[in-house]
């Protein structure tokens, strides 16, 4: 079996839990909100055998450290890339992972390869309804923690995974194992910044992946990134929402694999334009 490494990455004011496998060129691969890097469970080592692979928890998910005042996780990224000597690298995210991605494209395109953007939010960008972790972190004001895990999993952005058992169990897994410091007192991550009218910016490679069945609002976004980043390609994932990577892992590997086999015949972008 292909060899696993884990170690913790010192940050400012914390740490990060990380774990890699493989050689070649750098893939870091960034979680979704109340998860953590188990979510890659399927992809994370099949992708090894070409690329070097890197999972992590964000910083207040997992086992990394919780959240500091006035430290954000693009910050976090840049040091986990420098203290792992990785120059540049590809950056997979799915949802609040791809709105890291995105945001580290933006502020240090030095530093970024490409771009997979799964089921990708978009900081400043209006919603025509309440955004889903807005809903939840009401429920957790109003009615505590627990409560809001439970809404959490019940949310319609999640419902397809019923028909997926495992991916279900890995949910209900991890969000049982979400410290949820994000929906209680206490220091907080800096907030990215709204970079919906600096999309045109991102110069790099970007693939966009959405579940068929995801919620409006997320397949919303990914069409709005597709159109306005110059270099974005979009593909959908049939009768999957919005942890697409989870409820059809094999689909969603079939739509990175070419992706990050490009890159590799790519010249790097000169950054922002």
């Amino acid at each position: 079996m292909r060899q696993r490494r884990r170690r913790t990455v010192p940050v400012p004011e914390g740490t990060l839990a990380c774990e890699e496998t493989g050689s070649g060129a750098p893939v870091v691969m960034l979680h979704g909100f109340s998860f953590d890097q188990r979510m890659w469970d399927p992809q994370f080592l099949p992708l090894g055998d070409r690329h070097r692979v890197i999972r992590y928890d964000l910083r207040g998910f997992g086992a990394s450290g919780p959240p500091a005042a006035g430290h954000g996780h693009v910050d976090d990224l840049v040091a986990l890339l420098d203290d792992l000597a990785i120059d540049r690298a590809c950056l997979i995210g799915l949802s609040l992972g791809a709105n890291v991605a995105l945001a580290t494209a933006l502020a240090h395109p030095d530093r970024v390869d490409g771009l997979v953007l799964a089921s990708p939010g978009l900081p400043g960008h209006r919603w025509s309804q309440e955004r889903p972790p807005e809903a939840a972190l009401a429920v957790a004001a109003r009615d505590g923690v627990d409560a809001a895990k439970r809404f959490w999993l019940d949310h319609p952005v999640f419902a397809s995974t019923r028909a997926y058992p495992e991916a279900r169990a890995a949910l209900e897994e991890m969000v049982a194992d979400f410290p949820a410091h994000q929906w209680r007192d206490g220091p907080a991550s800096a907030p990215l910044p709204a970079f919906s009218d600096r999309l045109g910016a991102v110069t790099v490679p970007t693939l966009v992946v959405n579940g068929e069945l995801d919620v409006d609002g997320y397949r919303e976004i990914g069409d709005v990134i597709f159109h306005r980043v110059p270099r974005a390609t979009h593909v959908t994932v049939p009768a999957a929402g919005h942890v697409m990577s989870l409820e059809r892992p094999e689909e969603f590997e079939h739509a990175v694999r070419p992706f990050l086999a490009q890159l590799a015949v790519t010249p790097p972008s000169t950054g922002i334009a």
